[in-house]
């Protein structure tokens, strides 16, 4: 592991993101989209629209412009539209007759929007989209978005050159553009909102979740972080629970766990040798704790995640991707 929370979770999450389609469309024009399958984001690169959100969501309508970039992390659906009060068509349906997903619709499009994926395991999923708010929206003012900007920029050039590697280096670049993303929203997360994420910007717990991530084999105690970081056992506590929304040492046990899944799925390492490896005395005591957690021991969990990889399986369950 690493000494970057953030980076230690994508990796563990297996976090890829990807192009997945693109829309242009001109006139008065309204798109029905479907709940976002996991995360998705847009980028505006021309124009604008107006992002309407479910009902459920308690979400108000906004205007997106030319170089924001929105964050769907929702339960429900939404609308794009030119205006409110239009009716929308289906994207799924729309999307269905499209070459290379990119839709067009109107004869004279004024808008143009990128749309992106972010395929996640299916273990852990929540463990990122758990702790992300239903709507994250990156402003083209924002000073943390000249880079998001470039990134857009560049991904357009891939796409309108069609060089050899095209796939690759704009699947690269979208990677790029999510931890930017994900990188400005911690930056300017407000300090009340609960998660792991969010508490990588604090300046005490961000260090405490570093030190976990350096050695999550280490016997880490209240006192130990708290010290580590300068706080009371106290406050540290308080802080951690508040910030992270668990207590730290039960932080410590979650991510051992969720580094477990990970070797048990794609490592063959005896379950003896893992126990040792993530701290554990025994193996007995790291299967209980492990069965705790999943509800599986380490060997029915290695069985069952490696039966699942090997089903063909569809692009995070939905074969037919849409601008968002």
């Amino acid at each position: 592991m690493t000494v970057d929370p953030l980076s230690d979770a994508l990796h563990i999450l297996n976090a890829r993101s990807t192009i997945s389609g693109a829309m242009k469309a001109g006139g008065k024009w309204a798109l029905q989209l479907p709940p976002p399958d996991g995360v998705k984001f847009n980028a505006v690169v021309q124009g604008g629209y107006w992002l309407i959100p479910d009902p459920r969501e308690d979400l108000s309508a906004v205007w997106i412009e030319t170089g924001d970039v929105v964050l769907f992390n929702g339960c429900y659906g939404y609308v794009m539209a030119s205006e409110p009060g239009l009716t929308p068509i289906d994207a799924r349906k729309a999307y269905r007759d499209t070459t290379n997903n990119s839709l067009v619709i109107g004869e004279q499009p004024e808008c143009f929007v990128l749309g992106l994926h972010v395929r996640l395991d299916i273990d852990g999923m929540d463990f990122l989209t758990g702790v992300l708010p239903k709507l994250v929206r990156i402003r083209a003012d924002n000073r943390e978005s000249a880079i998001l900007r470039w990134l857009l920029e560049q991904m357009i050039a891939e796409k309108d050159l069609g060089l050899p590697g095209q796939a690759v280096a704009s699947n690269q670049l979208a990677q790029l553009m999510f931890v930017q993303v994900l990188r400005t929203y911690i930056a300017n997360a407000d300090p009340q909102e609960r998660g792991w994420l969010q508490a990588i910007g604090d300046p005490h717990i961000g260090p405490a979740l570093r030190h976990i991530h350096t050695c999550p084999a280490h016997a880490w105690t209240l006192a130990e972080l708290s010290q580590k970081v300068g706080m009371s056992r106290t406050s540290f506590a308080l802080r951690f629970r508040t910030r992270v929304g668990m207590p730290p040492l039960t932080y410590v046990q979650n991510w051992r766990m969720r580094l477990a899944r990970r070797a048990l799925r794609e490592r063959d390492i005896p379950v003896s040798s893992l126990a040792l490896e993530l701290g554990y005395m025994s193996e007995s005591a790291f299967s209980t704790a492990f069965k705790r957690n999943t509800g599986l021991s380490p060997k029915q969990f290695r069985t069952t995640a490696r039966q699942l990889h090997e089903r063909p399986q569809s692009v995070a369950g939905n074969p037919q991707q849409t601008v968002a």
